[in-house]
């Protein structure tokens, strides 16, 4: 089956490892069926959802499947991001026969993206993996790139892989149906990817926050193009994390602490990053490498989109987290700073003194 000229891809992200197609647009929840069909026509398909997920998508991917497609549910929310989560999606997978060719299709947020990722890449020592993010948040950051994993007690993500799909089909059309405080978690990533390299994407977050709030159709769909064409260049050049790719983590340190910290309760991750930009723009400013007036532009665009305030949190728990990321070594961290809008720099010298610095001036 040839797909038709509305169904080609918006771009094809090309990894050393792995070359895949990412479909942009709305309305494609309507259509993944036939594309995932189209790259395995012969292929098992399972897919893999929450149970809201299930319960608001299920019509519309239903049609487009020519056939009839198993279903494994998965509970929402970060809490269970977990490998007890992922080992049961495997155990289903095993007891419904599946083999080494059938396809995962992972439809949902970032959590079901990665958990059912993270259980494509150990199953069978690795099955395809199609990402269906329905999330602002999936679409613009965690579907793309190939990192799949589960938190750890010990911290956000500490147990994972690298498993490009072969495909990531990204309707815009789902984001209206985002509760606000999902919607912001994508909004901030992006805010981030402007940030760290892509100053019109910041421009756009930054003047059109009425129309982002109201997920105007257009305006959503360039934040999002943008959004995964920033990431896309960065990850084609750096698949798994040796230098480049780390800029990415802008906001990321002392956000994921936060998250342990809160036992991913209280802040969605995008929230959590966004408390996370502003205080490594607090040490920024300490160090020199970031003027007032920039740091001052940033933070009054998270803010504007009004994150909600950190819940009450032991600060040394913050710091107990960060310290056993995976970044963190020999009493020094690994941190992006923003320099200016569109730059940011890798340093690897971070203290311990400096990230209490960038929790008190959020907490």
């Amino acid at each position: 089956m040839k797909l038709s000229p509305a169904l080609q891809p918006y771009r094809v992200i090309r990894h050393g490892s792995s070359t895949y197609p990412v479909y942009v647009g709305v309305g494609l929840l309507a259509s993944a069926g036939w594309i995932v069909t189209d790259l395995r026509p012969r292929s098992r398909k399972f897919v893999v959802t929450t149970d809201k997920g299930r319960e608001v998508f299920e019509s519309r991917l239903r049609e487009s499947f020519e056939v009839n497609v198993d279903w494994i549910t998965m509970e929402d929310g970060e809490a269970s991001k977990t490998f007890e989560t992922a080992g049961k999606i495997v155990s289903a997978l095993i007891e419904a026969d599946a083999k080494r060719d059938s396809v995962v299709v992972a439809v949902g947020g970032g959590v079901a993206g990665d958990t059912a990722g993270f259980a494509a890449a150990i199953v069978l020592r690795g099955i395809d993996l199609v990402q269906v993010p329905t999330t602002l948040l999936a679409q613009v950051d965690s579907s793309i790139g190939g990192k799949v994993g589960v938190n750890h007690a010990g911290g956000k993500n500490l147990v994972g892989a690298f498993h490009p799909p072969i495909a990531v089909i990204a309707d815009t059309g789902a984001l209206g149906t985002l509760p606000r405080n999902e919607l912001l978690s994508g909004v901030f990533e992006s805010l981030k990817g402007g940030v760290i390299g892509d100053p019109e994407l910041f421009d756009l977050l930054e003047g059109s926050h009425n129309d982002v709030l109201r997920c105007e159709s257009s305006v959503m769909e360039t934040l999002v193009r943008r959004s995964i064409d920033l990431k896309a260049s960065i990850v084609e050049e750096d698949e798994r994390e040796g230098d480049r790719r780390r800029i990415l983590n802008y906001g990321h340190t002392i956000g994921h602490g936060i998250e342990a910290a809160l036992h991913y309760e209280g802040l969605t991750h995008g929230e959590a990053v966004a408390w996370g930009m502003i205080a490594a723009n607090a040490i920024g400013r300490r160090r020199g490498v970031l003027s007032r007036e920039t740091s001052s532009r940033i933070d009054s665009a998270i803010q504007r989109y009004e994150p909600r305030p950190i819940p009450p949190l032991d600060r040394e728990e913050v710091l107990h987290a960060v310290s056993r990321d995976k970044k963190f070594a020999e009493g020094k961290q690994v941190m992006i700073l923003a320099r200016e809008i569109g730059l940011c720099e890798i340093v690897s010298d971070i203290t311990t003194d400096e990230l209490r610095l960038g929790v008190e001036s959020i907490t």
